[in-house]
């Protein structure tokens, strides 16, 4: 009987020197829905504008550029971010004037036409390989998470790839499956990525997206970390990468600062 009972008592003493609160392996489907929670609460304190400091280089070719970073809330996207350029190479290439902060802080009906000119007007002042033209839209630093979006999850395949114990911090990486895609180009390739996830709050703490169109490729990877201004966790750095058909490859590192939020000025008639 001795024999019999020796081996259960061994693993009886095994199972209770395992630590107390040893958290279990995550699933996906609980980190996505920490995750969507807290985009969602994100998303009701965005009205914010950062300045952001962005340096590209092709080859031995360089450009600084200085800007203002706008992001705000919208009810179809869930938020939308708008770069204007305010200096290239230490020469200023507009006033100081804050009129992009005029535009939505006092909106008015064409105020989306009003930013997509100047979203026009600052995309013409990025560095571009010799002899090619590198049409780049998703180099903003809140691009990627909009994959992580409730609404927009289900468009995409997400599976576990690290787990840190000790940190509790969670790898996603993802596929995007459905049409339309959520950045489209004119091959319609899906977009992929990864995104690093505090596993208890669904804050998020990296994310990097690729998409590749035709013959060129293009990858971006952004690190959040708090910011006391704002009482928010906020990009801090964007560094991008683009490969394709031409000579050289296109490099980016933007670094954000001066976070400050603001207030939007509405008037309600009631009749």
């Amino acid at each position: 009987m001795r024999r019999l009972l020796l081996p259960g008592a061994i693993l009886i003493l095994a199972a209770a020197a395992l630590p107390a609160g040893q958290p279990q392996s995550p699933r996906v489907e609980d980190v996505l829905r920490a995750a969507a929670q807290y985009l969602t609460g994100y998303e009701r304190t965005l009205a914010m504008v950062a300045q952001e400091e962005y340096t590209q280089q092709v080859n031995l070719g360089r450009r600084m550029l200085q800007s203002d970073i706008l992001f705000m809330q919208d009810e179809t996207f869930g938020w939308v971010e708008y770069r204007d350029v305010a200096v290239m190479d230490r020469t200023p290439v507009r006033d100081r004037q804050a009129r992009l902060l005029a535009l939505f802080t006092k909106p008015s009906a064409d105020r989306l036409k009003q930013a997509q000119r100047i979203v026009t007007e600052g995309a013409r002042f990025n560095l571009d390989p010799p002899g090619a033209r590198v049409q780049r839209t998703i180099n903003l630093p809140l691009t990627a998470a909009r994959f992580l979006r409730g609404h927009d999850q289900p468009r995409s395949s997400f599976r576990l790839a690290a787990w840190d114990r000790e940190t509790d911090v969670v790898a996603l990486e993802f596929t995007e499956q459905r049409l339309p895609r959520l950045i489209s180009t004119p091959d319609k390739r899906a977009a992929h990525g990864r995104f690093e996830i505090d596993r208890t709050s669904g804050r998020l703490l990296t994310s990097s997206l690729t998409l590749q169109s035709h013959s060129t490729s293009a990858t971006i990877a952004v690190k959040f970390g708090p910011d006391a201004s704002v009482s928010m966790w906020v990009p801090q750095s964007m560094e991008e990468q683009y490969r394709g058909n031409f000579n050289g490859f296109v490099t980016g590192l933007a670094t954000y600062s001066q976070y400050r939020q603001f207030k939007v000025e509405t008037s309600t008639e009631i009749r």
